[in-house]
């Protein structure tokens, strides 16, 4: 399927727009360009070819900055596949109707998207490729200068992709595929490759003849020049070969990822419809029948025990009834006997699959009933004892060394504090920031040891809710995280988090340990780098589901690292 080419180059001087206005009218030789073709002007006064007249007139009397973009120029287009659909590659041989359907629905965007910032479109023909190029001044709401306002960060160059791909989308041309390693490619780098056949270098045609007395530098220059507009264009066909190549490999991957997840799923899916028959009562009615019920009995029991009949079916009343009853009940109150005889009934006149299936219907409506009558644990958090904070503050800051800052700021978010035993109190927060649990260390202790608080109180219990002493650092809130360091205590995680300041990238630094809160795996798969700064062992178990996870040497204790560099041993951990 076509692609549809959307690519901007931002222009932050004069000189650069006059240069760049002189190539779009072909006020200069233009290599692949046939001088015999007509190119057209889509958007504005072909008389007008004064685009930084244009451009200044547009900006008006406000103050422009140095380093500001003075306009953008956009060049729009699509896969060469698209507008020469009988695979002839030259110039003049596109498809009239395809170019004309693309060229409408491109200026209807250009002026749709841009409005009154749109101030020149023109479409060149005199190339394999048809493309439009267009001028855009990129001023805000305000009326200002402010191309980051347009098409400053990734995002929103992302959604200028996706805004011309909607645009040309009824005409068969898509978007490629978003996240991929491919990468936005300036214009001045796609014009010079535009032309999708192949160049030839014909040495004999191009290298210039040597004048008499010439000298042998004289001639090299010439040669240079003579041959850098075709080398260029055949470096960035290789080049781009070289790119699709890579894609080829990336999205034979990603089908092959997609079909061991289709398989697996389609294997989970086999054994949810197996659970599901376990689930399903006997149909009562059935069983009834077995039992030698008249139609009478049988109504009249299934009325009393909030079982609806309707059209000979039967329906379970759970939504409103926790003690409707199923198949195994109905035996046990008509042949007045056990449990263990009605299984054996079931088993001799529906078999094993049926006596499992009403047994299993029976287990689950009692656990079903007890669930809902106790209400779910909720964890409640150690009580602060703000009187015996600077007890815990003391010993952060002077016996672990730690930044009196560093300590304050995590205090005032409510991250660490003292309960009224005296103890450091860490809590532990799903990625969400829900507090789920704490982990509690005395001071005083001989070693790092912590204990672990969930829900219910109880210690060394795995949490309902997982949750994690997490920290991130560097870049906005909002930003991705980028790497994740993953250590075994929360004075390490703390520790390591100093060590490494300042973050240039978002960092997630997490206490993970299988006891507590194995790591949260789902999360990290989609984190470009994964360190893990805990013994061996750790490594090697997360690594069998985190491939990528990469383990961060020494295995000493980062808190010691920290405290023999403030008496100025070592240097910060690089991140690398």
């Amino acid at each position: 399927m076509p692609l549809a080419v959307c690519r901007i180059q931002k222009i932050k001087s004069w000189g650069l727009l006059g240069g760049n206005e002189a190539h779009t009218a072909r006020a200069r030789n233009t290599p692949n360009a046939n001088p015999a073709v007509t190119n057209v002007t889509l958007f504005g006064s072909s008389d007008n070819a004064n685009l930084v007249t244009l451009v200044k007139d547009k900006i008006g009397l406000q103050t422009i900055r140095s380093n500001a973009v003075l306009a953008v120029e956009m060049l729009l287009s699509a896969s060469a596949d698209y507008f020469h659909p009988e695979g002839l590659f030259e110039a003049e041989t596109h498809d009239k109707q395809r170019l004309d359907d693309f060229v409408q629905a491109t200026v209807t965007w250009l002026c749709s998207a841009w409005g009154d910032r749109l101030l020149k479109a023109e479409l060149h023909l005199d190339e394999i490729t048809p493309h439009v190029h267009a001028y855009i001044v990129p001023l805000d709401e305000q009326g200002k200068l402010n191309c980051r306002a347009l098409f400053g960060t990734r995002e929103k160059l992302s959604q200028l992709q996706d805004s011309f791909a909607d645009a040309v989308a009824h005409l068969g041309i898509s978007r490629g595929i978003k996240g991929s390693a491919a990468t936005y490619t300036s214009v001045k780098k796609y014009y010079a490759a535009v032309s999708r056949d192949s160049e030839i270098l014909d040495l004999e045609s191009h290298l210039p003849k040597p004048r008499i007395h010439e000298a042998s530098e004289s001639y090299r220059e010439r040669v240079i020049e003579a041959l850098s507009p075709k080398l260029e264009i055949i470096n960035y066909q290789l080049s781009d070969r070289d790119r699709l190549l890579r894609q080829k490999a990336e999205l034979e991957e990603t089908a092959s990822r997609s079909e061991k997840l289709r398989a697996n799923l389609e294997k989970e899916l086999q054994a949810l419809r197996q659970d599901i028959k376990l689930l399903q009562d006997l149909p009562l009615e059935v069983v009834a029948d077995e039992l030698g019920l008249n139609q009478d009995k049988r109504n009249q029991w299934l009325s009393t025990h909030h079982i609806i009949t309707i059209n000979n079916s039967s329906f379970h009343d759970d939504l409103h009834n926790s003690i409707g009853k199923g198949a195994l009940e109905l035996v046990i109150q008509v042949k007045q006997c056990t449990f263990d005889d009605a299984v054996v009934w079931l088993r001799d006149c529906f078999g094993e699959a049926g006596m499992l299936a009403a047994v299993t219907h029976h287990a689950r409506r009692q656990a079903l009933n007890i669930a809902q009558q106790i209400p779910p644990s909720i964890f409640v958090a150690p009580t602060p004892a703000h009187h015996r904070w600077a007890e815990i503050e003391q010993y952060l800051t002077r016996d672990r060394s730690l930044p009196p800052k560093f300590v304050d700021t995590l205090y005032k978010r409510g991250l660490i504090y003292a309960n009224i035993t005296g103890k450091a109190v860490f809590l532990a927060r799903s990625l969400a920031s829900e507090v789920t649990g704490a982990y509690l260390h005395p001071p005083r202790a001989t070693n790092d040891a912590f204990s672990f608080c969930t829900a219910s109180n109880s210690k060394g219990r795995l949490m309902s809710t997982p949750g994690w002493f997490h920290l991130s650092m560097g870049g906005d809130l909002d930003n991705p995280i980028k790497i994740a360091m993953l250590v075994s205590t929360p004075i390490e995680a703390m520790s390591l988090a100093v060590l490494n300041s300042p973050h240039k990238q978002r960092t997630l630094y997490l206490v993970s340990d299988s006891e507590h809160a194995p790591a949260p795996v789902e999360f990290l798969k989609n984190v470009p780098k994964v360190i893990v700064a805990m013994p061996k062992v750790a490594t090697i178990e997360l690594h069998k589901t985190l491939s990528h996870a990469k383990q961060l040497e020494p295995n000493t204790s980062w808190n010691q690292q920290l405290q023999q560099q403030c008496q100025g041993g070592i240097s910060y951990v690089a991140l690398g």
